[in-house]
């Protein structure tokens, strides 16, 4: 019996691992795909930068073929814009308003076609920026800091997904392992009914047949207990993780919790029946 259960539990474990590498790798690429969708190109301009000069750059940056837009905010919308974003400051309304000037330059906000089209952007950028004609203009271009976060969370990704993949890898030998001997035993306490069974003529598949049913059962049971375990698991620790992340992941459970279910059902019955059957080739000679 407690063979049994350490069976279960090991398969239990393991599809619980499996499924929180998908989630997490699930979660983590639902993040990379906002803060794509959010990176730009911020092309800021001195302030006494003449429009014609700026509309000039602007022509220039319109014919370089990885631009999707390009955004000119003038001087005049980022001083509203920089307001509105301050308008519970009371000190920074009362220095612009003393100030009497705008102190802010205009800008670019550059959207590439793809995330990896924003380097060859920057490149001709910079160049614009360290040219005679238009470097007394530009006053900073700011993409690579956007591009550093992304890199680093697409590094924890790779990571996440690699030590997924070994612990998954490892937990897999274990139950095969686990269940395997599981099997054997049963084959062993049982060797005196099998015994019997040979001796009235009973064939190979009727006789193995009772122990590969077995390894099912533990797959089956590991897998449904992952299921009662994970929809309350996710549903609990969901509002916290949608505070740090943009990703939806009960949604997404109880969205596909058939799919879910069917898949993590599978796996334990592989997993189950492949044990059982290694051990019956094994230990079972009829």
């Amino acid at each position: 019996m407690t063979v049994s259960v350490s069976a279960v539990l090991i398969i239990l474990i393991s599809l619980i691992s499996f499924a929180s590498v998908f989630f997490v790798s699930l979660i983590l690429e639902a993040s990379v795909v906002q803060l794509q969708q959010k990176v730009d190109i911020n092309v800021y301009f001195t302030v006494d930068a003449e429009e014609e000069q700026i509309l000039a750059i602007r022509d220039r940056v319109e014919e370089i073929d990885q631009v999707q837009s390009i955004e000119y905010v003038t001087r005049e919308q980022a001083l509203a814009e920089f307001r509105e974003r301050n308008a519970d400051n009371e000190v920074v309304l009362q220095t612009l308003d003393a100030i009497e000037t705008n102190p802010l330059g205009a800008a670019f906000n550059i959207k590439a076609n793809e995330i990896s089209e924003y380097d060859q952007i920057a490149t001709v950028l910079n160049t614009f920026a360290n040219s005679p004609t238009y470097g007394d203009v530009i006053d900073e271009i700011n993409y690579y800091q956007n591009k550093s976060a992304i890199d680093k969370l697409n590094v924890i990704i790779d990571t996440v997904q690699r030590f997924g993949i070994l612990l998954s890898a490892i937990l897999v030998v274990l139950s095969l392992i686990i269940t395997f001997n599981t099997i054997r035993l049963t084959i062993y306490s049982s060797r005196e009914q099998i015994a019997v069974m040979r001796l009235v003529g009973a064939s190979k598949f009727f006789a193995r047949g009772p122990f590969l049913v077995e390894g099912i059962i533990y797959g089956l049971v590991g897998a449904v207990l992952s299921i009662l375990i994970m929809w309350p698991g996710i549903y609990y620790l969901n509002p916290y993780l949608r505070e740090i992340f943009v990703f939806d992941t009960y949604a997404y459970f109880a969205s596909n919790f058939f799919a879910i279910s069917g898949a993590l059902i599978l796996a334990g019955v592989a997993l189950g029946l492949i044990s059982s059957y290694l051990a019956v080739r094994r230990y079972l000679k009829i």
